[in-house]
């Protein structure tokens, strides 16, 4: 996997991906470098679908990592797109914590199917995961992120 040519380092105070109407914000107001790495496509390039398409590494020594999936509607899938990226990258982060993030088109009300993928992304990976729907904008200075990143 090379690292180094599909991502780019940034200090800007927004970073922001998008595709298929689906829009992530990154708010970075402490201008913290943040490798944004695009995963689908040139990271893991293998036949297999099962990949997410962007990680966001934070810091200088990857105290954080982001890995995120922008979806339609199939938050299962979704799932199984971030748990088979974080398994092939699980070296490179083993010492960061994991945030993991989905943005849907639509996502089912918080009912069991929604809470089941968070316990099992926690009890599987120490991660923490979060479903959105359309656009969703991330602050690093959140408390979630304070206690994750």
């Amino acid at each position: 996997m090379d690292f180094e040519k599909c991502s780019e380092v940034s200090t800007h105070s927004l970073i922001v991906v998008a595709e298929n109407k689906r829009k992530f914000t990154l708010r970075n107001s402490a201008k913290l470098p943040v490798r944004k790495v695009l995963v689908d496509g040139c990271l893991i390039t293998d036949n297999t679908r099962l990949r997410c398409d962007y990680l966001f590494e934070i810091g200088k020594k990857c105290h954080c990592a982001v890995y995120l999936e922008l979806k339609g509607s199939d938050i299962g899938q979704a799932f199984d797109q971030l748990v088979a990226t974080i398994g092939q990258i699980v070296e490179r982060h083993k010492t960061a914590n994991l945030v993991c993030h989905i943005v849907a088109s639509r996502v089912p009300r918080a009912g069991p199917s929604v809470q089941n993928l968070k316990l099992r992304m926690a009890r599987k990976y120490k991660a923490l995961l979060l479903v959105g729907t359309n656009e969703v904008t991330i602050d690093l200075q959140a408390s979630v992120y304070g206690n994750h990143c």
